[in-house]
């Protein structure tokens, strides 16, 4: 394997294809010829995404799409709900309450995915909630939360759903659609393995019409989707948004997208899913304990660190006796969990092994 190894749960390490994207020569941000390439790789995103719907590409990193997604489904002093259960579910609220927006938490515990039932007790409670909230793959405890069965819920109850789907999408089954999914969120840095710098946002047809009749608008410019509602429909052909867009990260992400469908979808959601789970037995075999209960994250695992061990040290030692680059926890598992990626380029056997024999390095010569 090419060392160093980056196996943090985002960035992920790149093809040479898409690398060598990056190094083509910058072209306009506008006009024709640029917006068939724009306008291709957001179509590309789409089978990815499971949508029909509009979908928005921005410069900026996976929380600028949060905040506008955020910033689109409810005006200061209403209510969303949130399902609170790792760090970036936490985050959600904390960037709606800078917005003004009133949020409802439903709490779950880390490590467990949310129990459907404790949103539907919250929306039948709080008849004034305008939106739900939900981190589909917690890159914090790598679980994933049930987010059909949340659609079905805020289906039923004409609520909006809004998922951030930052590391999920492009490595794992991802139905907007299907699900009942309103806004979805995701970055070009993780499950789409591309270099960091562009959020995703993709927007139903009941969220756009929603957005459209508000009667307040949402709060600010560059983070306002009606902002890139009124750019697209009068300039669409030359310069569908207001902002100078990063065009060779568009062009690495088409060649990233271009990889994934010749992979072919289903080979490539069974590639990650069978790396991660070659990575939780191996785990199991070296004596450690995943923190994900249910179904776990195929893009990322994090692991309880043996007793007397922090995390930081299991981080430093695989760097720098071994190459490989992994993550310590988050949150209050920061210092007794850490976190490995395996997506993408290094979502394979080789990486995995190369990993394992690294932490099994570690637990002989330090436990």
């Amino acid at each position: 394997m090419e060392k160093p190894l980056l196996m943090i749960p985002g960035p992920c390490a790149l093809t040479q294809e898409v690398r060598a994207a990056m190094s083509q020569p910058i072209v306009p941000h506008y006009g024709e010829e640029w917006v068939r390439e724009y306008n291709e790789t957001r179509d590309s995103l789409k089978p990815l995404l499971g949508t029909k719907g509009k979908v928005y590409l921005t410069v900026g990193s996976g929380h600028a799409g949060v905040e506008a997604a955020v910033n689109t489904l409810a005006a200061p002093g209403e209510r969303i709900a949130v399902v609170d259960n790792g760090f970036f579910g936490e985050r959600i609220a904390w960037i709606a309450e800078t917005y003004g927006i009133g949020v409802v938490r439903v709490k779950g515990e880390w490590g467990q995915p949310v129990d459907p039932a404790l949103v539907d007790k919250v929306l039948k409670e709080e008849r004034d909630v305008k939106a739900v909230a939900v981190v589909h793959g917690e890159t914090s405890t790598g679980v994933v939360n049930p987010v059909k069965e949340i659609g079905e819920i805020t289906s039923r109850r004409s609520v909006l759903l809004f998922v951030d789907a930052v590391c999920s999408v492009g490595g794992m089954e991802f139905l907007m659609d299907d699900w009942g999914v309103d806004v979805c969120v995701t970055a070009s840095q993780k499950g789409l393995s591309a270099p960091p710098g562009l959020a995703v946002i993709a927007v139903s047809q009941k969220a756009q019409e929603f957005l459209v009749a508000r009667q307040s608008p949402p709060v600010g410019w560059y983070l306002n989707l009606r902002v890139w509602q009124e750019f697209e429909k009068k300039q669409g052909r030359f310069q569908p948004y207001g902002i100078t867009m990063a065009v060779n990260t568009v062009r690495a992400l088409k060649v990233s997208l271009d990889q994934m469908y010749q992979e072919g979808l289903k080979q490539r959601f069974r590639r990650h899913e069978e790396v991660a789970r070659h990575i939780r037995e191996g785990v199991a075999v070296l004596g450690l304990e995943t923190l994900a209960q249910g179904e776990p994250l195929p893009l990322v695992t994090a692991v309880k660190c043996p007793p007397d061990v922090k995390a930081e040290d299991i981080v430093s030692f695989l760097k720098e006796k071994h190459g490989i680059y992994i993550s310590g926890g988050l949150g209050p598992h920061k210092e007794d969990t850490f976190r490995v990626g395996h997506m993408g380029a290094t979502a394979t056997l080789e990486a995995a092994e190369s990993f394992l024999e690294a932490l099994g390095d570690f637990l002989r010569h330090r436990c």
